[in-house]
Parts: C-alpha cells; structure tokens; sequence
C-alpha cells in the first residue's frame, strides 16, 4: 500500500532531543555539534547549522601510525555548531555511552565519538589477508560512541573465536589473537585456502555481527 506524502513525512521527521548522541532512526544517527566530535570519514549524509570539516591526524603519533598503515582509518573531525547526520550504508546503528570504562571497535564500524574520548589507532597484523591487517580504534573516558553493523550487534564472553569479518569491538580485559586453521568451506567447494580467526582470551566481552561480509564497510 502506498503511503500519503503527509504520512511519509511525519514518519520521517527530525528526532528531537538535549542528548549529544540519538538515533534518527535505526540506519542513521543525529549529533548535535557544539564545538567537536570525530566521525569516519564519508558518513555525513545531511548537516544543519555552520559545521566545518576536516580530515586528522590526531597527532603525531597517530599521523605516523596511519601512513604505516595506508590510511586504513580514515577520520573526520566536524567543528562547529548544529546538528550532524551520519550512517553507514543503511547499517544498524548503536550509540553507546561510556562511563569510564575502554572498548575498542574494529574501524569498519566506527561511527563517531564524542571529542570528550581519547582515542588511539592500533592494528592487528593477520587477521585479514585482503585488507592486510585489522583497524581498531582504542576508545576511553566518558561521551558518547556510534558504532554500525550488519545486523544487532551479539555480545559472547571471553574466551571465543570468532571471524574477523563478524568483529565489531571488544571490551577492555580481552586480548585477541590471531590464529589460523583449514577452511572449513574448502570442504564444500566455496573457498579455498587458509581462513584467519581471531582468538579472544580474558575476561570481558566481544561484540560481533550476525554477518561475515568482506564488503560491509568496507575503508576504501
């Protein structure tokens, strides 16, 4: 059944909220900038107000960090004031709060974070023979978090291996490793070769999708 254009829009309508962080819906997430937050690159689609843009570096060390890495995590800092629109391909979208507490998100499904976070870049060489390696993004301290996956995210306790491709982050406590075995889908004549997987020792949670697809996300 079609809907009236009256229907639609009220469907449609802007969120209204005090928070920094709210969900437009659940593809899109609404920030309301009032001075700085770090989103990835390419994840604006709309803005209202006076936002300037602008790629980082984070640092020295960070710069030196990502041009070791081929610029695998791309980020935009968004100055100003209004309010920012950012999805991912019409991934579902998480807004987390952190209280103090680390969590470390894999770079595909970093989203955005409040200025108020440190952060820092790291990357796990192995756990990906296409991209060479995966991209996490060390988050600390207290604001706000958008993350996107392809589908809600689960959250397993450690230890449990899981696929490099199905990692959204982890929680501070779990070390991962990376540890190869035979493909299993050689068996069945859909892949061939070695298959990378990432074993999680501590204590403490990982957070991964209900999918496994190389392209989701994907860091150009």
């Amino acid at each position: 059944m079609a809907e009236t254009l009256d229907r639609l829009l009220e469907q449609g309508e802007e969120v209204q909220s005090r928070e920094a962080f709210v969900k437009q819906n659940g593809k899109a997430v609404k920030v309301r900038v009032s001075d700085t937050i770090y989103c990835r690159a390419g994840s604006m689609i709309a803005y209202q107000g006076q936002i300037k843009f602008e790629s980082t570096s984070g640092g020295v060390g960070k710069w030196i960090k990502k041009k070791l890495t081929g610029e695998g995590f791309p980020l935009m800092k968004a100055t100003g004031r209004g309010e920012l629109f950012l999805a991912d391909d019409a991934a579902e979208v998480t807004i987390l709060k952190l209280e103090g507490e680390t969590l470390l998100v894999e770079g595909r499904h970093l989203l955005a974070f409040e200025d108020s976070i440190d952060w820092d870049i790291s990357v796990i060489r192995g756990a990906g023979v296409a991209s060479g390696g995966m991209f996490t993004c060390k988050l600390s301290g207290h604001g706000y978090v958008a993350i996107s996956s392809h589908g809600e995210p689960i959250a397993l306790e450690a230890p449990v291996v899981v696929d490099p491709n199905a990692v959204i982050g982890w929680t501070a406590g779990v070390s991962p490793k990376v540890k190869t075995d035979i493909n299993l889908k050689t068996l069945l004549g859909k892949s061939s070769g070695e298959t990378f997987q990432l074993h999680f020792t501590g204590e403490g949670r990982v957070l991964i999708q209900p999918a496994e697809l190389h392209s989701f996300g994907k860091v150009e």
